[in-house]
């Protein structure tokens, strides 16, 4: 997330670690613009500052504040700016999937085509959508886009994952979570989102929703999900070696 405060921090161990896959991880909403505010209309208030959520992104767009050129700018911008870091993109995605709306879709694709980036991540989760009613709708217009997009992506030439997972979990993917997952991988490239970290009090106090971030580390670290994996055979990879036979 090359707008986020840990972006440094990340190119730091990028540089130190140089088998990592590194993608770019598009956040317009939350947090402050790459690009100019003067540029960028009503996609930045006066201070920087994007869209504090998806809600108020797509609000503010369909009420014409800013339009596609601004999301343009600021997407090339927060690409630009890890490619000016040294980064190689391994791949592209986008904070909350705002990259399936039909607007967005086409600047995020060419917007990858200009980077050199072969990955483009489409969400299209097939496990049993949970939670509230809000939920299941929000799961159900994310599946008609992500359907849509993939087609234009095949098209553009770019690859993503065969089986995307982590969506109808978001948040809880636990040990227990993990392992299930694994147990529904198909012979194919498999993407499992994610949220490993740190949740101490000072990461608490400002991020009261990340309680899961230990969890999810401590998933990924597990011995019993290390054994599962070795058990069936199944390849770690990242998107830059994906698809080797």
């Amino acid at each position: 997330m090359t707008n986020g405060e840990g972006f440094e921090d990340a190119v730091q161990i990028a540089r130190e670690n140089p088998g990592l896959g590194i993608g770019v991880h598009v956040s317009l909403v939350g947090e402050r613009a790459v690009a100019a505010a003067g540029q960028l209309r009503g996609l930045a208030d006066k201070n920087g500052m994007l869209p504090g959520s998806y809600q108020a992104f797509v609000a503010a767009f369909l009420s014409r504040r800013f339009g596609v050129a601004e999301i343009r700018t600021e997407i090339q911008a927060q690409v630009g700016r890890a490619l000016e870091a040294g980064i190689t993109p391994t791949h592209l995605d986008f904070h909350q999937h705002l990259h399936m709306l039909p607007a967005i879709f086409p600047i995020a694709l060419s917007a990858a085509q200009s980077a050199g980036i072969g990955v483009i991540r489409i969400p299209l989760d097939r496990g049993r959508a949970s939670g509230s009613a809000a939920r299941r709708i929000q799961t159900f217009i994310l599946r008609r886009f992500c359907r849509h997009n993939a087609g234009r992506l095949a098209q553009a030439g770019l690859n993503s994952s065969g089986r995307f997972h982590g969506f109808t979990h978001s948040g809880e993917m636990n040990e227990s979570n993990l392992l299930a997952t694994l147990n529904c991988l198909e012979p194919e490239v498999n993407e499992i989102m994610m949220h490993p970290g740190f949740h101490d009090a000072a990461t608490a106090a400002r991020y009261p929703w990340g309680y899961h971030w230990q969890d999810e580390y401590e998933a990924l670290i597990s011995p019993r999900v290390r054994r599962y994996i070795e058990e069936q055979q199944i390849r770690l990879a990242n998107f830059a070696d994906a698809w080797r036979a």
